[in-house]
């Protein structure tokens, strides 16, 4: 059986693939980590840059004999799955870059990573993580996975989030989006605050093998918002479909 890692995004843990693993675990073995810093891995020294994560994701796969594997990664693990493909692409055999873009100045995001770095010294992990997350959906609060949503994204150290600020802010994959050759499937809600349409877009179209799934009224949660469209596309690819 194909193994599947799942990749959480900033201000959320694991736990955000809950439905998402019940869904694969049909047809799929899976691994799906905390970053160090996040939820269970709290404790954890953070890693400073998305080549870091990048191994970490490798030596995660080694420590499970995992010679190759699918990946699924969401938002900020978006740009790791893209470092994976370009230096790794032995590793990757089905790739889903899911609620990001290939460089984070062309990416549309609803404020800057230096914004959100000053927001999270002058307002801390709580607040922040909840006006971030409240954008994640179309109905904001009144959603019923915002709650748990803003709880276990809480779940994140100060050196974590600055640590994740830091290594995104220089991400630029753009002008190497074609040397990609593992099948990758962009997945992007019509109206997520995060990652511009045109920018997911611009990301599938540069990727040779890439298809773009757009899931209506939805946001940046999709998986969470409109769980049967994001399962269906999900697992028709990672099941070898277009």
């Amino acid at each position: 059986m194909d193994t599947a890692v799942l990749l959480h995004g900033f201000c959320s843990t694991s736990r955000s693939w809950d439905t998402t693993r019940q869904f694969l675990s049909r047809d799929f073995d899976l691994l799906a980590p905390d970053w160090p810093g996040f939820g269970s891995e709290t404790h954890a020294p953070p890693l400073a840059s998305i080549a870091a994560m990048a191994e970490h994701v490798l030596q995660l796969a080694d420590a499970r004999g995992l010679k190759r594997f699918h990946v699924v990664g969401h938002s900020m693990s978006g740009f790791v799955v893209q470092h994976l493909l370009l230096e790794h692409p032995e590793r990757i055999h089905r790739a889903v870059l899911y609620g990001t873009f290939a460089a984070m100045r062309d990416g549309g995001r609803f404020e800057s990573v230096a914004a959100t770095a000053e927001k999270l010294r002058v307002e801390g992990i709580p607040k922040t993580v909840e006006r971030i997350v409240t954008g994640w959906f179309v109905d904001g609060a009144a959603h019923p996975a915002h709650g748990a949503c803003v709880r276990d994204g809480q779940r994140m150290s100060m050196d974590a989030a600055q640590a994740a600020m830091a290594a995104c802010e220089p991400v630029d994959f753009s002008a190497r989006l074609g040397e990609m050759r593992s099948p990758v499937l962009v997945i992007t809600g019509d109206r997520d605050r995060t990652v511009d349409i045109q920018a997911a877009t611009a990301l599938a179209r540069g990727v040779a093998g890439g298809a773009l799934c757009v899931l209506p009224r939805a946001a940046h949660a999709a998986h969470l918002e409109e769980p049967e469209l994001f399962h269906l596309a999900l697992g028709r690819f990672l099941k070898g479909g277009p």
